[in-house]
C-alpha cells in the first residue's frame, strides 16, 4: 500500500483477498465514498456500496 506525497490518492498492489479486504476496511472507516480503479481501467467501482469481498470480486469480474 503506497499513499501519494500529496494524500489524494492510496495505490495497494493486487487483486487478492488481503488487497481488496484493505480497500474494503479503508472504505468503511472513511466517510466519502473512495472509487477503485485497476491499473489497466479495466473497472471503476465505488466501493461504499461494496461491504462484501464477495460482492467486490463479483464486480471486478
Amino acid at each position: 500500500m503506497r499513499l501519494s506525497g500529496d494524500r489524494q490518492t492510496i495505490s495497494i498492489s493486487g487483486l487478492g483477498d488481503a488487497s481488496l479486504k484493505i480497500a474494503l476496511s479503508i472504505q468503511k472507516g472513511y466517510p466519502q465514498p473512495i472509487i477503485a480503479v485497476d491499473s489497466n481501467y479495466s473497472f471503476e467501482l465505488v466501493l461504499d456500496k461494496i461491504n462484501l469481498l464477495e460482492k467486490l470480486h463479483q464486480k471486478i469480474l
